[in-house]
């Protein structure tokens, strides 16, 4: 038995390889993985119905082939050489030309299964249900364990989404995912007193990851939801057969977030601005009160029916005095008639008629005075009276009540406003406090980083190869690197 380093074994394969293909060679098929590289290089993959082959065409290569853009689902004839990629022992074609032959397999059965659909109506805009624009409750039928449900539920909080999610774990790639897709949308679709809209998601990658969402079962379970669809799928570019059956499409699962807490961000603005609106206007609304008030007051002042009685009441008085000594003086002058009179009648009549005449003058004067007495203690009776009702009718108290009537309104609209705030806050944060235990971002806060090739996580130096796109993801965000080499670490037991 021979034995081999990995090296000496990867080189044998390499020289028994370009030896038996030490030419050009051309080769068919599908375009898929296709991607262009800030450099000018081109890395794809040509598949069939069974295999598949990694391709690189370089920049000069690829600037030399402008007659056609190559994109996936693209059947192509791939002209180049055979090698072997030693950093990473795979095999590849390194590609010189590529020519256009015709729509691929992939896109062929796209159109037919599209075409079908759309014939028998499940396309159909007026069968289309309409997404609730505040959602109580939500149900996500997606991969749990998925970067994309995490997108979707930070991207909620963030805009003030409050409604619950629950989410039905599927696996979302390949062929063995239909049936748990299918199931789960069969379930979750028919319980419309429990959800007010259906999100079915997966976040970005190649048309083999997207296939499943192409296939005919799962379009057909989909549009027999009767809770309303959203078709979550992909990134903006991708569009699947699900795309056109659900009730709404929208290019991310991040965009499907957006979308259902649209209604939830517009009513936590317009709350604001009502609540500012409304302290407003009843600030204002006080305001004009005060200064009405203080104007009424002042007005009081200057023609309080108070003042006019008591100046009246004191005009009855100067009155009365006047009368008494307007009486007085014509007593006084009916005596020093009488007086006169009486030295006439000694001598012409008895003594009895004067005193007779002069007690009926006593009794006259008697009985005015009596009168007089009455009708002024009518007119002050008559004037408490009077001033008594004006002081229940007064602007004044009426002022006094509407003022005390506006401050309950206000206290009362305050402490609703404070209720609902601390309601909602409620429920807000235990959500939050949930989302921050599973945001995988807090490793990355401390210095770490996640790195992908394609959309694979790179654990080991052997999972990427020379001139490999890597995706390096930061706390702040991404940087694109090529590898242009590697270096093994080396065991600290060996």
């Amino acid at each position: 038995m021979n034995k081999y380093s990995v090296t000496e074994l990867t080189k044998a394969v390499k020289q028994l390889l370009e030896n038996t293909f030490n030419d050009n060679i051309a080769v068919k098929g599908e375009i898929s993985s296709f991607s262009a590289s800030p450099a000018g290089h081109l890395y794809f993959v040509l598949k069939d119905e069974k295999s598949q082959i990694k391709c690189v065409m370089f920049k000069g290569s690829a600037m030399s082939n402008r007659g056609y853009t190559p994109k996936n689902g693209d059947s192509v004839e791939a002209v180049g050489e055979l090698t072997v990629y030693e950093a990473g022992g795979n095999y590849q074609l390194l590609v010189k030309k590529l020519d256009y032959d015709s729509v691929g397999l992939f896109w062929k059965l796209f159109e037919e299964v599209k075409q079908k659909l759309e014939a028998e109506g499940l396309f159909s805009e007026e069968t289309k249900k309409q997404i609730p624009y505040l959602p109580k409750r939500v149900a996500v039928v997606t991969s749990a364990t998925g970067a994309a449900v995490k997108d979707f539920l930070v991207t909620m909080r963030s805009l003030g989404g409050v409604f619950s999610v629950d989410v039905w774990s599927v696996p979302v790639q390949g062929k063995d995912a239909v049936a748990p897709i299918v199931k789960a949308l069969g379930e979750s679709g028919k319980m419309t007193a429990r959800y007010d809209a259906l999100v079915l998601m997966r976040g970005g990658g190649s048309l083999e990851d997207l296939a499943v969402f192409n296939e005919e079962p799962v379009a057909r379970a989909l549009k027999a939801c009767d809770v309303p669809t959203v078709s979550a799928i992909g990134h903006e570019r991708d569009f699947s057969i699900c795309d056109f059956v659900a009730d709404m499409r929208v290019a991310t699962p991040t965009a499907a977030a957006n979308l259902l807490s649209a209604g939830y961000a517009e009513a936590h603005k317009n709350l604001d601005s009502r609540h500012k609106r409304i302290t407003e206007l009843v600030l204002n609304r006080l305001f004009q009160n005060m200064q009405r008030l203080d104007m009424l007051q002042s007005s009081v002042v200057s023609y309080s029916p108070v003042n006019r009685i008591q100046r009246d009441r004191q005009s009855i008085l100067m009155y009365e005095k006047s009368c008494f000594s307007a009486i007085k003086h014509k007593i006084q002058q009916k005596r020093s008639h009488l007086s006169d009179l009486g030295g006439i009648l000694q001598t012409l009549s008895p003594r009895t008629a004067v005193d007779r005449d002069r007690r009926r003058l006593e009794n006259s004067i008697s009985l005015f005075r009596e009168i007089m007495v009455k009708k002024l203690s009518a007119l002050s009776q008559r004037t408490d009276r009077i001033a008594g009702r004006m002081s229940l009718l007064s602007p004044v108290m009426k002022l006094e009540k509407y003022k005390n009537s506006a401050e309950k309104q206000t206290d009362r609209l305050v402490q609703i406003l404070s209720r609902k705030t601390a309601e909602n806050r409620s429920r807000l944060e235990p959500l939050m406090a949930k989302l921050e235990t599973l945001n995988p971002d807090n490793l990355l806060s401390k210095g770490y980083a996640r790195v992908t090739t394609g959309k694979r996580t790179v654990k080991s130096v052997f999972d990427v190869s020379l001139q490999d796109e890597l995706d390096i993801r930061l706390k702040d965000g991404y940087i694109s690197s090529f590898v242009t080499g590697r270096k093994v670490s080396e065991d600290k037991d060996g």
